[in-house]
């Protein structure tokens, strides 16, 4: 999405007379979000609006620009790159729109690695990082052109990628970019638009609906992680069915990547926990038979990818930064050959 000279990448909807002089970015369209399922708690309408993997993509004329942008409803975090390479992580506080100095270092342009790179060392990317709602006011070229960014200038090859918290990078803290997604799309040489829902992804027929809409070269599903304890196997077998069997409908050679149920700690004897257990079988008898009427499915034994309490956060469910590493290799490991042909 271009606006005001910059790209919104994985953005779908801005919104203006929120913030005076600004724009609120929203990952969804307003008809995305319209058949989510709310929960008791609901976090459907809740985390829908969370900017996490928004990303704002230009490139300067000049080497130091202001760059206006804000939080609106917590405090936030943005993670800024030059191309691949780290800049700096900026602490957003909530209903402040805060000018963000950027300079570029001149021995970036010394560096030959233009082979390498998923991106031109000369586009600014600032991404949103985990939950609150991003804000956007404008870019200061000091006299400078913006422009966004042209097709050279990004990576070729994009991944959609749909799942629960762990998926969206729940776990690696405020200030951390570097989820297993993330890393994965480094390895891999793709950029990944992540749609995924912390503690509400639900499969909605609806949701299905849009997903499956979304033009990629490859498709990330981990589902069932939050229906375990909410849908029966058979309604999962609904949901899960039609976004697999939608997003082959209309992409008719795209690989898709289909992620088992994240496997709970078995050693925790929690009465929700072995329940919670016994329904992940379930559920991945029905993600294995989807994937074995499709040879371009490729499924992925989630207990080979997060087999190790070591890899996990304090809360005993979600990889830490360290786990998402491994992750990220694990996964990787398995999925190369359809992406790069090795």
């Amino acid at each position: 999405m271009i606006y005001r000279d910059v790209d919104f990448f994985n953005a779908e909807q801005i919104v203006e007379d929120i913030v005076p002089g600004c724009v609120v970015l929203n990952r969804f369209s307003s008809h995305a979000i319209g058949g989510l399922d709310s929960g008791d708690d609901r976090r459907g309408p809740i985390t829908q609006a969370y900017g996490n993997d928004i990303e704002i993509r230009f490139v300067s004329e000049n080497d130091s620009i202001d760059v206006y942008i804000g939080a609106w409803d917590n405090d936030g975090y943005v993670r800024i790159s030059l191309g691949d390479y780290d800049h700096s992580t900026v602490y957003l506080p909530k209903d402040e729109i805060t000018c963000i100095t950027l300079n570029k270092h001149p021995r970036l342009a010394l560096l030959t690695t233009d082979d390498t790179e998923r991106f031109s060392k000369n586009l600014w990317r600032i991404k949103y990082l985990k939950r609150f709602t991003p804000v956007f006011s404008h870019v200061d070229g000091k006299g400078g052109v913006i422009r966004p960014p042209t097709f050279e200038e990004i990576p070729k090859k994009t991944m959609m990628a749909y799942g629960s918290s762990i998926t969206f990078g729940a776990g690696t803290g405020p200030m951390s970019a570097l989820t297993h997604m993330d890393i994965l799309a480094r390895m891999l040489g793709v950029q990944v638009m992540n749609k995924s829902m912390p503690g509400s992804c639900f499969c909605e027929l609806s949701y299905g609906d849009y997903l499956s809409d979304i033009k990629a070269d490859y498709y990330f599903y981990e589902l069932g992680g939050n229906m375990r304890l909410r849908f029966t196997a058979k309604e999962f077998k609904e949901r899960a069915s039609h976004i697999v069997n939608e997003t082959r409908r209309k992409n008719p050679f795209a690989p898709i990547m289909l992620l088992t149920v994240y496997p709970l700690l078995k050693s925790i004897p929690d009465e929700d926990n072995v329940k919670a257990n016994s329904i992940i079988v379930k559920y991945d008898k029905i993600l294995t038979e989807l994937a074995e009427n499709d040879d371009n499915i490729y499924l992925i034994n989630s207990s080979e990818i997060l087999i190790d309490t070591r890899l996990l956060s304090f809360d005993g469910l979600h990889p830490s930064g360290y786990g998402n590493m491994v992750m990220a290799q694990r996964i990787c490991d398995r999925i190369k050959y359809i992406i790069q042909g090795i």
